[in-house]
């Protein structure tokens, strides 16, 4: 019996769990995480595969410990296959698999631990409904924090998604479970989190408890991993996060200005296609502070293409904001233009890191070639038509990946090596183009933040070079 992870069900999980996390619930928000997409909540998919299981076999003994390890994203609209691995009489192995490949990880064991589970030490404090909006800690301000979480919704409803579930553990414990999203999600460690991993055992003493007692018992800063012990709705142990390293923000326009001349770029009218964020966002800051007319574009965060507009405007800078889809027809868009452009920068990018299921994915491939080749290609055509005199001039982000790729990146690889063809040939058969390609280092942006520290240059470092280079004088 598959797991099916609907759009329904899972905002059905958010107002049950109380884990309305952004990385879960806003698109705008998870593209700019490791995700790329919404994923579906951990301890969601951990009460699916429970659920399956106990459905499938309404005898199975019921677990003294339950061990689970959310080892991969899963998407909204995944579907997921139960497989039951080893069983003995003291225990058994369950996984979910999306495309053949392990997401979740369960071990139920039918014997009593022989440690004693850590107790959080949180008397005297009163239990809070989970928040509204995630807290955000550092990871300093996690060491020792404490408290006690109320479930979001009485148990019962619990009953109502995960039936066979909740017949077999016992609603308080489902509902405990998802208690522990809301921890995670919107806690401990918050809006900067992936849940890793739970350990808990079943505990008949604590049953009654509508809430969760947590207390952080080791914050390990090198690989940002936050373990928390938990006790309530008839569970005890610990559960183990991860912080994120926050979305990286790029530099603010008044130290850019510094950098440059502020007549350095006048007279020219700059295109920045995706200058809501990222390599675009510094790209349209520094060309506006060197005096030119900027107009740069958004797919899905208008908000935070006006927050950049804005702030180039209070500096003094000239800057306009326009809605513009690289998938969709370019001469359409580009009439909402003020100005023919005289140089196009090209950041259109779609979510480049995604979990993968085989060595090549056709889908991914044909998703990168419609940004990095059609998309281009169809933009260059509509600002040529719009300047009948002159040239227009583009900039094309190539990667070094093209020659030393990371693990996962053949689609992004090929789809940049197949851009580098095309600006070559569009440069010797199209009148008034010229193109400006460059391979750029892994720069430090929201789509290159690592969970490990890795070195990514400034994106004010690669482009003040490039956009001299693009506005010099022919």
């Amino acid at each position: 019996m598959p797991a099916a992870f609907s759009i329904d069900s899972h905002r059905q999980f958010a107002e049950l769990s109380g884990d309305f996390n952004p990385i879960h619930m806003d698109a705008v928000a998870a593209r700019r995480t490791q995700a790329g997409l919404p994923v579906v909540h951990g301890v969601h998919a951990l009460l699916r595969l429970l659920e399956v299981l106990a459905a499938q076999d309404p005898s199975l003994p019921r677990p003294r410990r339950l061990k689970a390890s959310f080892r991969r994203m899963i998407y909204v609209g995944d579907h997921a296959q139960l497989e039951v691995g080893a069983r003995t009489d003291s225990s058994l192995r369950a996984h979910l698999l999306v495309g053949g490949v392990e997401v979740v990880s369960a071990t139920l064991s039918f014997e009593a631990s022989a440690r004693v589970p850590l107790v959080p030490a949180v008397e005297g404090k009163s239990a809070t409904p989970p928040p509204q909006r995630p807290f955000e800690p550092s990871l300093e301000q996690l060491e020792g924090m404490k408290g006690r979480l109320s479930f979001a919704t009485p148990a019962a409803r619990l009953i109502e998604m995960f039936p066979s579930a909740a017949q077999y553990l016992g609603a308080e414990r489902i509902a405990a479970l998802a208690c522990s999203s809301a921890l995670v999600g919107m806690v401990v460690p918050g809006l900067n989190s992936l849940y890793g991993e739970l350990a808990v055992e079943l505990d008949d003493d604590c049953r009654e408890l509508a809430e969760l007692a947590y207390e952080v018992t080791s914050v390990d800063p090198r690989f940002r991993i936050v373990r928390v012990a938990v006790r309530g709705g008839g569970i005890i142990g610990l559960v183990s996060a991860i912080s994120r390293p926050p979305p990286a923000l790029q530099p603010a326009m008044r130290a850019l200005a510094q950098l440059v001349a502020r007549d350095e770029f006048s007279g020219s009218d700059a295109l920045v296609v995706g200058g809501s964020r990222g390599i675009g966002e510094t790209t349209a800051k520094l060309v506006a502070a060197g005096g030119a007319r900027v107009t740069l574009t958004y797919r899905q965060g208008r908000a935070d293409a006006e927050a950049v507009a804005q702030e180039i405007r209070s500096w003094g800078g000239n800057c306009n904001v326009m809605a513009y889809d690289v998938q969709e027809n370019a001469i359409a868009q580009l009439a909402n233009l003020p100005y023919a452009p005289t140089h196009v920068y090209y950041f259109a990018t779609p979510t480049i890191y995604k979990r993968k299921l085989a060595l090549f994915d056709g889908g991914r491939f044909e998703e990168f070639s419609r940004y990095y080749l059609s998309g281009f290609l169809d933009l260059a055509q509509g600002c040529a038509a719009l300047r009948s005199q002159g040239v227009v001039r583009f900039f094309y982000p190539s990667t070094v990946y093209v020659e030393k790729r990371p693990a996962e990146m053949t689609e992004y690889a090929m789809a940049k090596s197949a851009g580098e063809v095309l600006c070559s040939d569009m440069a010797r058969y199209m009148r008034n183009v010229q193109v400006l390609m460059r391979r750029l280092p892994r720069v430090a942006t929201d789509q290159t933040v690592s969970l490990v520290p890795m070195t990514a240059v400034s994106a004010d470092d690669v482009m003040l070079p490039i956009a001299r280079e693009m506005h010099a004088a022919p």
